[in-house]
């Protein structure tokens, strides 16, 4: 459906892009001047957003695809049960729902563009975040791994863990921009996955060596991040490009001998990936101490007495909690999980209407041995926020998106369109055990986020491309 004259419609997309890719750089600085950025957020950013939403409306109305209307209802039943939890005049959470609108019209970036504007989009955002992200790993790889805090100006946030830390640690990892080690490794997993991107979509020796070096260091961030969340995703999603290498490379063997080797590669690639991040935090731990630098470990003072005694003989940078049982007890997300059905019990209410952010917990944690920010899962944090009305629209859209990505993954589109996918599988596996999208950002200095933002732009882009390349198992069937 054209819903424009031509160059209107270029128009109209070209500024949609434009906003898109404005807001996403204007929230992934938000963490260097958190308090600058909430002045020119609440001055200009709102209106912006309600600029954003005011064009996309007026054009598309609640037309589109069903995976964007989803979201839209979403958005309009995440509006509604502020009302009805009383929030009549949206005192309390308007940024919830002004962000809520900001994502459901990013979304349709994607779909509305042509092919090679996405790509253009994307090259753009690939190299800002990449060298923002670059300058941020080797803050905190600095920090972490000679033990060190500081405060970049203009506000003073904070590298490395300080006496502000939330508790003492047995393990070093990295804290960037004052913010928990799990955020920050979705932004160095992003930019990892952006670099792949970058690598294979240009030809230049010249660009791709400064391209491989940004993923060498990104892949030391994440594995200094100790989000093991992360490093699944990680080995997951090499896993998955060596799968595409492999179908290439043994595409003359017979099918039989080819699908047992690929999953032989794959079953094996999975734990050796994970592995290779306690290897790189190893190497760098015998690299320090072989150096021996004259620098004050000002941070260790905020480690915990089991660090202190396990590094009286030199650094070991090792990961120091136990994975066995970590995994018995999904580090304690299935008693956060087991929480919601008392608290269901005692406010039924809730499966209707949802609760407001700030008293989401109130109940859960009365059941928890720890008092918990959040249900550490997007679609149960959804259901306590909105009820099983949008937890339902968020689950069917979760369920469509996967749906298209595993299409996309496995039709004729080219390597690099096929990369798209990775950062969305990744997200989609993390908010299983943390919140990320739909809801709130865990970091709280903004209710929406750079990672919330670019998934929803990649997911628009991996839906717009699902439709565009016919499935690589449908060509075989046909002869082509």
């Amino acid at each position: 459906m054209q819903l424009l004259q031509p160059a209107g419609e270029k128009a109209f997309r070209h500024t949609l892009a434009f906003f898109a890719a404005a807001f996403l750089l204007f929230y992934m600085v938000c963490p260097v001047a958190p308090q600058r950025w909430n002045d020119l957020y609440v001055a200009y950013g709102r209106g912006a957003v309600f600029a954003m939403a005011g064009i996309y409306f007026f054009v598309c109305r609640l037309r589109g695809r069903l995976e964007v209307r989803l979201v839209v209802y979403y958005t309009i039943w995440v509006f509604l049960t502020r009302l009805l939890n009383t929030d009549f005049y949206l005192q309390n959470e308007l940024d919830l729902v002004i962000s809520r609108i900001l994502c459901c019209v990013i979304l349709p970036v994607g779909l509305l563009l042509e092919p090679q504007e996405r790509l253009r989009l994307l090259d753009v955002l690939a190299v800002f975040a990449g060298i923002y992200y670059f300058i941020t790993a080797l803050l905190g790889l600095y920090a972490a791994i000679f033990g060190v805090y500081f405060y970049i100006p203009p506000e003073g946030v904070v590298f490395g863990i300080n006496d502000k830390s939330l508790f003492y640690s047995n393990f070093v990892y990295i804290m960037a921009w004052a913010t928990n080690r799990t955020i920050s490794a979705v932004w160095f997993y992003l930019a990892w996955c952006m670099m792949i991107y970058a690598f294979l979509r240009t030809r230049r020796t010249a660009l791709r060596i400064p391209i491989v070096l940004a993923f060498f260091v990104f892949y030391l961030a994440l594995a200094f991040c100790r989000c093991r969340n992360i490093k699944v995703a990680v080995s997951l999603n090499v896993a998955m490009l060596l799968f595409l290498w492999g179908q290439t490379l043994l595409r003359k063997k017979k099918t039989g001998l080819r699908i047992a080797l690929l999953c032989a590669v794959l079953l094996l690639s999975i734990p050796a990936v994970y592995k290779s991040f306690d290897v790189m935090t190893s190497a760098s731990a015998a690299l320090y101490n072989a150096l021996d630098p004259d620098i004050e470990r000002t941070a260790d003072a905020f480690m915990g007495d089991e660090y202190i005694e396990d590094t009286k003989d030199g650094q070991d940078f090792a990961d120091t909690r136990d994975l066995k049982t970590s995994l018995s007890n999904l580090s304690n997300r299935r008693e956060i999980y087991a929480s919601a059905i008392p608290t269901f019990r005692e406010d039924p209410l809730r499966l209707l209407i949802g609760k407001y952010s700030s008293k989401i917990m109130l109940i859960p944690n009365k059941y928890q041995s720890y008092p918990y920010w959040h249900m550490h899962n997007y679609l149960l944090q959804v259901l306590m926020l909105t009820g099983i009305p949008g937890f339902l629209l968020v689950l069917a859209f979760s369920v469509l998106l996967v749906w298209h990505a595993v299409r996309l993954f496995f039709s004729a589109a080219p390597a690099v369109i096929k990369t798209l996918v990775l950062p969305i599988s990744g997200i989609l596996f993390y908010g299983m055990f943390e919140i990320i999208i739909f809801t709130e950002s865990a970091d709280m200095r903004a209710l929406t986020d750079f990672r919330e933002l670019f998934f929803f732009l990649l997911a628009g882009i991996v839906l717009a491309y699902s439709g565009e390349f016919p499935s690589a198992v449908g060509r075989r069937e046909s002869g082509a």
